[in-house]
């Protein structure tokens, strides 16, 4: 059964869930078995569930024992449910399956979304076969350690994007942002907090978007080209600069995902950048 979390209980189940969370095969992301996020970091932000009014942690209780931990927020202005994170020793599809039911109740109508590993098997053949599912994403998630980066120099003809020139980005981003949270219109909004690049190779555009997240990540959210094939001039000419930035903003890590059924090339050009592999990322949506 799910049960809400008291505050009064939090110190009895933060170690629980925390150890939980650096078993990829038991847990979701964000990503706390990187080797980078902390312990701190996850207290931290377990905690503002009992500030945050849209946010809860529910334990998922077996014969009054805790088997499982989802910390989950909603937007009610997007209509939207994610995740903090989500974590099950056992019985994760039971666990679900009884999360499903109290979201249609709580948040009908809402778009709600998940992620994990591709080594937590349970959760998604869960997610695999619920009605109502469907996949956003499926992933290699590389990771670069800034603390091993020297800034590599960079070559002319990458133009940052301001609010005066925002068009230039946009219509490279409008081919792929279709299916995504942050589309052109709500990166326009939130720009100052922000890095976009444009750069232009043999007739084709290219975009990098990267956002400073907080705790010494910086993530380049999305890489592009116009004509929709991959171009890996243009390409390493985008991620060198975005990594400059991420350097010079005094970034920890940087953190980027690479399409598991293709991009190919992509995928070789992470290691001589100097990204290690982390793991596979799944995503799936369904509207409530």
């Amino acid at each position: 059964m799910l049960a809400p979390l008291q505050e009064k209980d939090f110190d009895k189940y933060i170690d629980f869930a925390y150890a939980l969370a650096l078993i990829p095969e038991k847990t979701s992301y964000p990503a706390y078995f990187d080797g980078v996020k902390t312990k701190a970091e996850f207290v931290e932000g377990a905690r503002d569930a009992f500030s945050q009014p849209d946010e809860e942690i529910l334990l998922y209780l077996e014969n009054g024992r805790a088997e499982g931990w989802i910390h989950s927020y909603a937007t009610p202005k997007e209509r939207y449910v994610g995740q903090v994170s989500c974590s099950f020793r056992r019985g994760a599809s039971a666990a679900l399956d009884e999360y499903a039911a109290y979201l249609a109740e709580k948040y009908p109508g809402y778009d709600w979304e998940m992620s994990f590993p591709a080594a937590n098997r349970e959760v998604l053949d869960w997610l695999a076969r619920t009605p109502g599912f469907t996949p956003l994403e499926h992933s290699r998630h590389y990771q670069m350690l800034f603390d091993q980066y020297t800034p590599a120099p960079e070559e002319p003809g990458v133009e940052r994007i301001t609010e005066e020139n925002f068009e230039k980005f946009r219509r490279i981003h409008q081919t792929i942002d279709s299916n995504m949270y942050w589309n052109a219109q709500r990166i326009l909004n939130d720009l100052p907090n922000w890095d976009l690049y444009v750069a232009e190779e043999g007739g084709v555009a290219g975009e990098v978007a990267s956002v400073y997240q907080g705790g010494g990540c910086y993530h380049p959210y999305a890489i592009a080209f116009s004509d929709g094939a991959f171009h890996e001039g243009l390409c390493r000419r985008l991620m060198i600069r975005a990594m400059n930035e991420g350097k010079a903003k005094g970034a920890v890590y940087l953190p980027f995902f690479v399409d598991a059924a293709g991009e190919r090339e992509l995928d070789e050009m992470m290691p001589g950048l100097g990204f290690q592999l982390i793991g596979e990322f799944a995503a799936y949506r369904k509207k409530i």
